[in-house]
């Protein structure tokens, strides 16, 4: 019994190891002036709040006029990571509210151009919404990445409160999948080729290794893709899938035939 609890606890253990939310000060409870929270080397027209807060004593009220919050992130190319944190917005007139306006660079600090992610990152859409939400975002670092650079920004004629950031390599990622998300992916494992579909209609599909690799990738505009998977080494492969109304993460198995 001793040493079934001594097992259960180094799974627990080496699981919560590697797992480590790389954002410094992630709740904005430390701050070195009322309008700078401590380790966001970027922090325009941020004021430290204690009435609206997800958990703990503060949170960043962030004032618009295209006005931005970041910090750079030391990651490793290849990995899966998620990206997540708590928003709320207050919007007057034409006000857009805020999104993510993220990075990644190289060990020189470059900015790098990923078509797998730079939609992703650098977003069309804006994130509004008068009570607190979560916002969840999955990605694979390029195989050239060394930093991540996050930064979030509000717009004019907009307010935002943000709360509790996290964005930690991301090991569960594909335990924790939505099941029902109107996505069909067939044959899996696949040795020939491999059927994608969605009821709402593809927009873009690329295939990565789990190096971070494209090894295939093609904007589309049908409910249904086949794609031929013969010429790909055996393995595991990521799937990396914008439909119309959703952006979704998967995977699948390239087999011997």
């Amino acid at each position: 019994m001793k040493r079934a609890i001594f097992f259960v606890l180094l799974i627990i253990q080496s699981q919560l190891s590697l797992s480590q939310n790389l954002v410094v000060n992630p709740g904005f409870e430390s701050w070195e002036k009322i309008s700078k929270p401590t380790g966001w080397t970027t922090a325009q027209s941020c004021q430290k709040d204690s009435v609206s807060i997800v958990s703990g004593s503060y949170s960043c009220r962030h004032d618009g006029g295209t006005k931005y919050l970041g910090q750079t992130l030391t990651v490793s190319p290849g990995k899966q990571y998620r990206l997540t944190f708590f928003y709320k917005t207050s919007i007057t007139g034409s006000g857009n509210g805020c999104r993510i306006w993220c990075y990644w660079k190289d060990n020189a600090g470059s900015n790098l151009t990923d078509p797998a992610t730079d939609d992703i990152l650098r977003p069309s859409k804006y994130l509004k919404s008068d009570t607190w939400q979560q916002h969840t975002v999955d990605f694979i670092s390029p195989a050239s990445a060394a930093y991540f650079y996050l930064e979030l920004r509000t717009y004019s004629n907009s307010t935002t409160w943000l709360d509790d950031f996290d964005f930690e390599e991301n090991i569960s990622t594909f335990s924790h999948e939505e099941k029902d998300m109107g996505i069909t992916i067939f044959p899996n494992p696949a040795s020939t080729y491999l059927t994608i579909s969605s009821t709402t209609g593809l927009k873009q599909i690329c295939i990565q290794s789990l190096t971070g690799k494209i090894v295939w990738s093609a904007n589309v505009s049908e409910e249904s893709v086949i794609i031929p998977v013969s010429d790909f080494c055996n393995g595991i492969y990521i799937i990396r899938i914008s439909t119309f109304d959703k952006f979704i993460t998967r995977k699948f198995f390239k087999s011997a035939k």
